[in-house]
């Protein structure tokens, strides 16, 4: 358990994952969009950017829970030292900010598709 404690201390600040959002913000994200834009085109077009985003987001939390495996048992390793822990936390963060470097690009494009209008009916709305 204090492994899992360190860890989404060190990765998430208080999240239970590794990522800002979950697949299922990513889902209520898409429903929004999907009744706030009337263009069928770019509908189309910002669902396949939600559902990359959700892939992304689905990819790295399986990473980040093998990694809390791979931590866990270096951990309960007695012979284990230092080292194996801190590369496996940097094998971690690498991960993380590669993830988090696509989901800014999907982001982006995201924002490319959406009118500043509809992109704070889909966001202004929590």
């Amino acid at each position: 358990m204090l492994i899992v404690m360190l860890t989404v201390f060190l990765l998430g600040g208080g999240l239970m994952g590794g990522t800002l959002l979950n697949p299922d913000e990513v889902d209520t994200i898409g429903a929004r969009i999907e009744s706030t834009l009337e263009d069928a085109a770019r509908t189309a077009e910002a669902g396949e950017i939600v559902d990359q985003l959700k892939t992304e987001i689905e990819a790295f939390d399986r990473v980040f829970v093998d990694a809390g495996r791979e931590l866990e048992a270096i951990y309960r390793d007695h012979d284990a030292g230092s080292r194996p822990m801190l590369q496996a936390l940097e094998r971690l963060n690498l991960e993380w900010y590669a993830s988090q470097s696509r989901n800014l690009k999907l982001r982006d494009r995201l924002q490319e598709t959406l009118t500043a209008e509809e992109w704070t009916a889909v966001f202004g709305a929590r």
